[in-house]
């Protein structure tokens, strides 16, 4: 009966595993990406509804695209939050109050602190600027857009900049940056 028991057993966990195997199959990587992705907003992944998310998407999101906190490291905040009255040439300053919950919200969230994929390959690529001011510096953004070219930058006048996620992510706001919904405009779909 042991033997019988044995057997059983052995059968029903390798049809397991070629079950699993079946299913992983059917999933290409940017559907197990658009997976991840969906969730950089979501309450699960993110306090969507916590005083310092709102706060971030109205301040910082009043007039820029609110990025996820984990495209850059808690330093990268830290410096960021610290020179707001020379913000890229803007004055951005907010009250210490605000100041210090956008910086926790932003510290709690940070590439580093999150165990995330892209937060991961963040801090992967930060080897070569261990401290950037800017998303488009991290060797892992630069990664993903090294084949579009410049001249796609311009489109019909319009001069479109990697700072602007959503104008060709089109579900960049619910975080997810899957290759098949990238939309630039003047070009239309884009699929490397």
């Amino acid at each position: 009966m042991k033997i019988q028991s044995y057997w059983l057993f052995l059968l029903l966990s390798v049809l397991m595993i070629l079950g699993l195997g079946a299913a992983l199959a059917d999933l290409d990587d940017d559907e197990r990406g658009e997976r991840f992705y969906s969730r950089w907003f979501k309450p699960d992944f993110m306090v969507f509804n916590s005083q310092e998310s709102r706060l971030y998407r109205e301040e910082c999101g009043s007039c820029h695209f609110p990025f996820q906190p984990g495209f850059l490291p808690t330093v990268s905040w830290q410096d960021i939050m610290s020179g707001l009255d020379d913000h890229f040439g803007e004055n951005a300053e907010l009250s210490d109050e605000a100041n210090a919950h956008l910086l926790s919200y932003l510290s709690a969230n940070a590439a580093g602190v999150v165990d995330q994929e892209i937060p991961n390959k963040v801090m992967w690529s930060l080897r070569y600027i261990p401290n950037p001011q800017r998303i488009t510096e991290t060797a892992f953004f630069q990664h993903e857009h090294r084949e579009i070219p410049p001249r796609m930058l311009e489109s019909e006048g319009e001069r479109l900049a990697f700072s602007n996620c959503d104008s060709c992510h089109t579900r960049a706001m619910q975080g997810s940056y899957d290759e098949h919904e990238i939309r630039i405009p003047g070009i239309g779909h884009w699929d490397d």
